[in-house]
């Protein structure tokens, strides 16, 4: 379970990792771990975030030779350049809690609306839930690499924010920010490209991380803070690091006091068998909802990072979404589970604008749809924006149309291999339907046994392709047994079709 934090209130491509060794020097505490500071160092200056008891004392670093960078107004602490030959000396002054070095943070990635599908149930697109709430109002910060405001499905969707990198601009020039963007709330309307799970919230980029997709410690901290003065409803950080820092955990903590949901993604460093404690921060801290990434099977990412401080499971695998110049883009990752949530969470807002963080994140638990896997590795379970703003709202989102479309086998095609030693079936559907369930079964020679069986899921053509490994010579024709799609009652017709094999 994640530890208890003390706070007013009552109680995650990418994510962010560290890049260097983050243990907090101490002293005189036997068998604690010293960070090699010379690591961090450059021409004998560190880069770090001191914390204090009271005030930050920014005197005292200048009087230990040391440059302040920022201060932080709404947590007690400053990151400075510091002699590495001073840092002892600090330490030992009372008033000083910690010194941290400012680690830099980057985005991790592995490299299709399949999880749009996958959040709101049984609806189809356009989702009846929208009726409800689309996310008007409610205030999104996108904590990332910026965001491309002037692509065609983020078109007037960048409100505001701000740039911690240096670079002077929060336009992304790195293309996961733009990317986790377009999950939250890309323009459904404009027919084209993607669309959001909340496509009239309000995105705010605040860019913490640079180009390379890294981001110092203090950008992040200073991004939070943003944040709070602006009065964001809802934060995203697809980044994280697997050091836990006090100081990131004290702006979470000020956030999520300040009534700002803050969603991140759990990680990529899972294994394969998900049997280790591998969530990352900020996903860790009891501020954060940590989110883990499922794919179109509702299994867990093999990358997922499992724990006990794993909340909530969303789609992240092969996530279709806008990248900056226009463009789209196939992204998977913990990251792109991340914004997915933080969606749901504008839905659940601008449903019912007088709930408290502590009620949304209540709301996203209790309506979590259970997917059979271990609590370490789906948390609740796998987020659902219908059964969410349903309880939000009070109402039942409008059903479908209850007169099923019909769909149909339109057309049955074979292709070889380069080598011609494998055989690849193709049925097309109609009208193209993507991640509907066809099965079939492969005849050889008019065979009384099918040679092959198999199911699978369509693509975004409306096409499910079979492959018959090392398929001998001889006249194969297919059955189609059975066609499963949401909303949608299949003729139960296929063309004839055969195909020889020489």
């Amino acid at each position: 379970m994640k530890r208890k934090i003390a706070l007013s209130i009552g109680l995650i491509v990418l994510v962010v990792v560290l890049m260097v060794s983050g243990c907090v020097k101490t002293i005189d505490i036997p068998g604690s771990t010293p960070t090699d500071w010379s690591l961090q160092a450059v021409d004998g200056q560190a880069r770090v975030i001191i914390g204090f008891s009271g005030l930050p004392d920014k005197a005292l670093i200048k009087a230990f030779g040391g440059e302040v960078y920022a201060e932080f107004g709404f947590i007690s602490a400053l990151s400075a350049k510091i002699p590495v030959e001073a840092i002892d000396g600090l330490l030992r002054n009372p008033h000083v809690v910690y010194v941290e070095p400012n680690i830099q943070l980057h985005a991790l990635e592995e490299q299709y609306l399949w999880g749009m599908d996958s959040i709101f149930g049984d609806e189809s697109f356009m989702f009846p839930t929208w009726g409800t709430s689309t996310g008007n109002g409610v205030k999104v910060a996108i904590l990332d690499t910026g965001i491309d405001g002037t692509h065609p499905d983020l078109d007037g969707k960048v409100v505001g924010g701000d740039d911690f990198t240096g670079t002077g601009s929060y336009i992304d020039d790195n293309g996961h920010g733009t990317h986790v963007s377009g999950t939250v709330a890309a323009i459904y309307s404009n027919n084209i490209g993607v669309y959001g799970v909340a496509p009239s919230a309000s995105l705010y980029a605040v860019k913490v991380l640079d180009s390379t997709g890294s981001g110092y410690l203090d950008w992040i901290i200073a991004g939070i803070e943003w944040a709070i003065i602006n009065e964001i409803d809802v934060i995203n950080m697809s980044l994280g690091t697997t050091s836990d820092m006090q100081s990131l955990e004290d702006a979470c903590n000020a956030a999520y006091e300040a009534d700002i949901l803050i969603v991140a993604a759990a990680g990529n460093s899972g294994n394969k068998p998900g049997n280790r404690d591998t969530v990352e921060y900020p996903g860790g801290y009891a501020s954060v909802i940590a989110v883990a990434a499922s794919d179109s099977s509702d299994a867990r990412a093999s990358f997922s990072s499992t724990g006990p401080d794993v909340e909530l499971i969303a789609p992240g695998v092969s996530i279709l979404s806008t990248i900056p110049g226009g463009g789209y883009a196939y992204y998977s990752g913990t990251s792109m589970a991340s914004p997915h949530v933080a969606g749901v969470a504008a839905l659940v807002l601008a449903a019912n604008s007088s709930l408290t963080t502590v009620e949304v994140r209540s709301i996203l638990q209790q309506t979590a749809e259970n997917l059979g896997l271990k609590q370490e590795h789906q948390g609740y379970g796998l987020v659902r924006a219908d059964l969410a703003v349903q309880a939000a709202s009070g109402t039942t989102p409008p059903d479908p149309d209850p007169e099923p479309g019909t769909i149909t086998v339109s057309s049955i095609s074979y292709s070889l291999s380069r080598n011609t030693k494998h055989m690849y079936v193709s049925v097309q559907l109609e009208p193209i339907v993507a991640g509907a369930s066809v099965s079939i079964a492969v005849y050889l020679n008019n065979g009384s046994s099918p040679y092959f069986a198999g199911t699978i899921t369509t693509d975004t053509s409306g096409v499910a392709k079979f492959t018959v490994v090392n398929a001998p010579s001889g006249t194969y024709s297919t059955v189609v047994t059975d066609v499963t799609a949401a909303g949608y009652t299949w003729d139960m017709k296929f063309p004839e079709n055969t195909f020889e094999k020489k």
